[in-house]
């Protein structure tokens, strides 16, 4: 997968920001992690999944990669990744959604959440808009009987140092060596599910998942797809690939039936709440739940 060689400049965090949208928001991200105060040596490369961002826009020695076709958040950070490695040899990656600030020292932390032998990706603290805001992520697992993500939000276990069995792709960080191993992000998820995925083939091929407390950054939620609004977007690429990280044929049809029934109450709860202003909405989880019961029978 990668094409790098023994004359490449090595640097300690290879650094991936997909931007989408708003500039603004890409512009802070990027800035947070060229002027981060850690130690560490860095190289960003910035996928332009909109094509709106001009190249001399960027601060630092940021790369720009144009992805204006847009093939979503996975493939968009594969394609920064195989720049990455082309240019540069990362000790370590760092994935970054746009609308995401990390916080001082934290690619130093990095470091130090991948030292760990069998550690292949790490996570940490997510606060919502502000330094001092609510948690959004502080540890997470898979509810099987749901076959969806739960994410802590207790300020306790943001500072618990431990391994947990997801990662949200907001802001992940993780070895070359397992990322080469699973092949980055699958490429059929769009947008949604592909950090649940990806957490999952880590797991699978042996690879543990680490929760750093000094990996603390500002997750500016939803700032490209409106998923706090629950926008359209959110809830038709939310729907569409919820069976696609679970191998077993037998519990993605349990999931099938558990979610038709769910998608159904959550139809009519959205048109009894927002009336006409809903419609749009109430389609859009329509039609992303009849693509993920297409993918019940493919192969994994």
């Amino acid at each position: 997968m990668s094409n790098r060689s023994s004359n490449q400049a090595p640097v300690d965090v290879g650094v991936v920001v997909v931007h989408y949208g708003d500039q603004e928001s890409t512009f802070r991200c990027v800035h947070a992690v060229v002027m981060d105060s850690s130690s560490a040596s860095r190289q960003v490369v910035v996928v332009d999944n909109s094509g709106n961002l001009e190249a001399g826009s960027l601060p630092g020695t940021t790369i720009h990669l144009s992805s204006a076709d847009n093939p979503g958040f996975g493939e968009g950070a594969n394609r920064g990744v195989r720049r990455l490695f082309e240019e540069v040899s990362p000790k370590h990656l760092l994935l970054l959604n746009h609308d995401v600030e990390i916080l001082p020292g934290y690619l130093d932390s990095v470091l130090l959440a991948l030292a760990t032998p069998g550690v292949g990706a790490a996570g940490g603290p997510l606060f919502l808009d502000r330094r001092d805001g609510p948690l959004w992520y502080a540890g997470g697992g898979v509810n099987y009987l749901t076959g969806t993500v739960w994410q802590s939000r207790s300020p306790k276990e943001a500072c618990r140092r431990r391994q947990v069995s997801f990662l949200p792709g907001a802001a992940i960080a993780i070895t070359p060596a397992a990322w080469e191993e699973v092949r980055g992000f699958d490429p059929r998820f769009f947008l949604y599910n592909e950090d649940l995925d990806l957490c999952r083939r880590l797991r699978r091929a042996g690879w543990q998942l680490g929760f750093e407390p000094r990996l603390s950054a500002i997750h500016y939620l939803g700032a490209a797809t409106g998923s706090r609004e629950i926008s359209a977007l959110y809830l038709e690429h939310l729907s569409a690939t919820r069976f696609l990280p679970f191998r077993s044929l037998l519990y993605r049809a349990y999931l099938g039936l558990a979610h038709s029934a769910y998608v159904s109450y959550r139809a009519l709860f959205l048109a009894a709440r927002l009336g006409l202003a809903g419609k749009s909405r109430v389609r859009a989880l329509l039609r992303g739940h009849r693509r993920a019961l297409c993918t019940i029978f493919r192969t994994p």
